[in-house]
């Protein structure tokens, strides 16, 4: 007899968890400029929340990387 284990709770907030996480490394990165990581770390955060159903935290992690490849990205060689 195999009884399943309903884990599904502990992945949405490992996900979660992980998105924020990836944020205040992207944000530490930034504040070094290193915008080219910061950039890498937000899309991975973004892919986390919405793995995690967090859309709220998702989009704002759009809005944040949108804005750094805008502002700051495109003037840069790093």
């Amino acid at each position: 007899m195999s009884r399943k284990i309903d884990t599904s709770a502990q992945f949405i907030a490992f996900f979660i968890k992980k998105g924020h996480y990836l944020v205040g490394l992207s944000e530490n990165h930034f504040l070094n400029r290193e915008y080219k990581k910061s950039l890498e770390l937000l899309s991975q955060a973004h892919t986390m929340f919405e793995k995690g159903g967090a859309k709220a935290d998702a989009e704002n992690v759009k809005a944040r990387f949108n804005y750094i490849k805008k502002n700051f990205f495109s003037n840069t060689k790093t």
